[in-house]
């Protein structure tokens, strides 16, 4: 009995094995495929079929140097497929674009281009989903507020009516509905960091459904949106301050820190910069009143004044240049008086 079944073993291996090799694909026939699948962009087949083909075997020789110009086709394909779901997706056709994609990537599997591609699309659409639901939802929750005095003085001037109770009970309804998603809609904003959405979300839930908590989250993120905003504005005039700093244009660098401590007086970095360059002011300040009297000695009147105009600039109530500057001045009109009536 076993060597019987041994038998009928090995006789189904024999025809598998024979049936295996009257199914190999001559180059011939491969050649046809290939041609076949390049016209309809069956990619996958090719590189199936191309995988199989012993490459030492000389037979196949002008299949395997057909690859570079089956590589060519399809970054060929690749681009075209590209193009079009871009064509498409400049027009808002999304689900033209996606179809695009999809059937390329049932002949080219795997691609990294076109599933990087793919997932970028899908990525930018579900965001405009989600702000348009979230424009909906803002506007109905701006429209049921502005009919919340409307439904109160319906109730009040006729509470037993029962078409208008039936009115303000679905008014109500839709109200809360709305003042909880707006709520959900803040906590979702909050755990992604955009605090102004939460804000507006928190703000509009309150409107519709009051409560102390969302009281308090309005007032909280109120807060944390004003930080972070300064925190911006400090970041830009520090930036400012150094750029004008780095020109030596002391000046505008001075104003630049002003403006950051009207902000935020109390912005340590900000008041050790100012220091700092005060005091690098005022020894700049000295040296160019000392070098603006050592020009003056030597007779060089209008080289002082230049000078030392400069040096006002940064120090524009300082008595000393005031000083000098006026005496200055009145030498050099006598001068010119002088000059003139010669």
């Amino acid at each position: 009995m076993q060597k019987q079944i041994r038998l009928i073993f090995i006789m189904l291996v024999c025809s598998v094995t024979y049936a295996c090799t009257l199914l190999q694909t001559t180059p011939d026939s491969l050649n046809n495929n290939i041609t076949e699948w390049l016209a309809e962009n069956e990619f996958d087949k090719i590189d199936h079929a191309l995988k199989k083909v012993d490459k030492n075997d000389t037979k196949y020789t002008f299949i395997i140097n057909k690859t570079n110009s089956i590589i060519a086709s399809r970054n060929t394909f690749i681009e075209k497929t590209s193009a079009t779901a871009i064509k498409y997706r400049r027009k808002n056709q999304w689900q033209k674009a996606l179809q695009t994609y999809d059937h390329a990537l049932d002949k080219i599997e795997d691609e990294p281009r076109l599933l990087k591609e793919k997932t970028a699309l899908l990525k930018e659409r579900d965001r405009q989903i989600t702000n348009l639901r979230k424009d909906m939802l803002m506007k109905r929750a701006d429209a049921l507020i502005s009919y919340k005095i409307i439904y109160s003085k319906l109730h009040k001037l006729i509470p037993e009516d029962y078409s208008a109770q039936f009115d303000i009970n679905r008014f109500d309804n839709d109200r809360i509905e709305v003042a909880n998603q707006l709520r959900m809609c803040g906590e979702q904003a909050i755990k992604n960091n955009n605090y102004t959405l939460a804000r507006d979300c928190y703000y509009l839930s309150n409107e519709l459904e009051p409560s102390k908590p969302k009281t308090l989250w309005v007032t909280k993120l109120n807060k944390q949106l004003k930080d972070i905003s300064n925190q911006k504005r400090h970041i830009k005039l520090l930036s400012a301050y150094q750029s004008a700093y780095d020109k030596h244009e002391y000046d505008l660098a001075k104003s630049h820190l002003n403006e950051l401590l009207t902000i935020s007086p109390s912005h340590s970095k900000a008041k050790a910069l100012l220091a700092s360059l005060n005091k690098e002011v005022q020894e700049w300040v000295s040296s160019k009143i000392e070098v603006g009297k050592e020009r003056y000695s030597k007779k060089k009147i209008n080289a002082a004044l230049e000078i030392w105009r400069q040096a006002l600039r940064l120090e524009p109530e300082n008595p000393e240049l005031l000083q000098l500057i006026s005496r200055a001045e009145k030498i050099s009109q006598k001068i010119q008086s002088l000059e003139k009536t010669q």
